[in-house]
């Protein structure tokens, strides 16, 4: 394959320097002189001059000399990069559009089932200069990037935090321990939602994607987790839980089956006072006896979590209820025996007092009670366990 572009900046460049730095052949027009908006084309791109016609010349000319044309843009076509496309069309070339809303990942999808449907070898890459559009860069670039490299994996791990430097590490480990006991391709996903600690370094330490909201709701970050994973199987796992490999097995395992999710059930780290150990018990045993699973851990396939339509977020609590309600909709839904292993910290850090009350503002509030995040203390007052030194 070849990769043509202008040589503008913004997405121009962008495809010009992902195909260099990944080995693949590049080329095309730019205007005489080596002209773009900053001054001068840089001498190491390998593009020729056209002598006459301007930018719109050699952008016709790289549609007409290309199989095809993937176009990147915010908004709408406006400029340059309208005229590529109204080019496309007058020489009936095949086009694709990728708007910015689209995550790198699933642009590249996009581009891929592009590519071999239409069967091109050489595709022009156009778009915004940096200018109009200064993110275009970054987007054309990666999603150029994982369209060169496919890598996809088959599994993906999301793990929504807020302010959870002391609890990823563990998570992390026990993530990644029980994802190549799997022996299946992976990915680690960690959706930091307006933290203020180092859980954004953490991850990346860890070699995790990073998606940053500023959002302070589960299901938000859960979704927003999901939308930018590329595996066909996701799990949820919380930051303050650790899983282990027989979870990731008995996952695939039910999947396979015919399954359409599952979770875990749940036990908690850590000392307990009595009376809210004993209380915890009597929840666990009664929630999932009826088949729902514990937020702390869910799996499901890609496309029956989006049939499903996903994390509801209109719920800052209880969303996993929701989904699972939905997903048994789709078919059978798979609670494994084993527990995953989730920090007690909300339950030492409020009163046995706070939790009845929590509990029964539940219970006599229904779903509208879970709508509003200032009444739902135990899981948004942003309290932390320290670890001891």
């Amino acid at each position: 394959m070849k990769i043509i572009s202008g040589g503008q900046t913004g997405v121009d460049r962008a495809a010009l320097d992902a195909a260099m730095s990944s080995g693949v052949d590049c080329g095309g027009w730019c205007p005489a002189g080596r002209l773009d908006e900053n001054g001068v084309i840089p001498a190491h791109y390998p593009l020729r001059e056209l002598q006459q016609g301007g930018y719109l010349g050699r952008t016709a000319r790289n549609v007409g000399e290309a199989d095809g044309t993937v176009i990147f843009y915010a908004g709408s076509l406006q400029g340059g990069t309208k005229a590529t496309a109204d080019f496309c069309s007058s020489h009936e070339k095949p086009c694709l559009l990728i708007d910015a809303s689209l995550p790198p990942e699933k642009a590249a999808l996009q581009l891929k089932e592009f590519v071999r449907t239409n069967q091109i070898e050489v595709l022009n890459v156009a778009g915004p200069r940096a200018s109009q559009w200064q993110q275009g860069y970054a987007l054309a670039f990666r999603t150029l990037e994982i369209f060169f490299h496919p890598a996809i994996p088959k599994l993906s791990f999301v793990v929504p935090a807020h302010n959870e430097e002391h609890e990823l590490p563990a998570c992390l480990t026990a993530l990644r321990s029980a994802a190549e006991a799997s022996q299946q391709t992976c990915e680690l996903i960690v959706v930091d939602d307006a933290s203020s600690d180092r859980t954004a370094a953490i991850a990346r330490e860890f070699g995790a994607r990073v998606v940053t909201i500023n959002r302070r709701q589960i299901a938000a970050a859960r979704n927003a987790g999901a939308h930018a994973a590329r595996g066909e199987i996701l799990f949820f796992v919380d930051a303050d839980t650790h899983i282990a490999p027989g979870h990731v097995t008995g996952a695939l395992a039910a999947l396979a089956q015919g399954c359409t999710g599952g979770g875990a059930r749940v036990d908690m780290e850590g000392r307990l006072p009595l009376f809210t150990r004993v209380l915890v018990r009597a929840f666990c045993l009664v929630y999932f006896g009826t088949g729902f699973g514990a937020g702390a851990f869910l799996f499901a396939r890609r496309t029956a979590f989006e049939e499903a339509g996903g994390f509801d977020e209109q719920y800052f609590a209880g969303e996993e209820v929701y989904l699972s309600l939905a997903l048994r909709k789709r078919g059978r839904f798979k609670i494994l025996r084993e527990p995953v292993i989730t920090s007690g910290r909300k339950l030492r850090l409020h009163r046995p007092g706070v939790l009845l009350g929590q509990t029964f503002f539940i219970l006599l509030g229904g779903r509208r009670a879970l709508r509003t995040r200032k009444k739902l203390a135990l899981w948004y007052d942003g309290k932390r366990e320290r670890p001891a030194i």
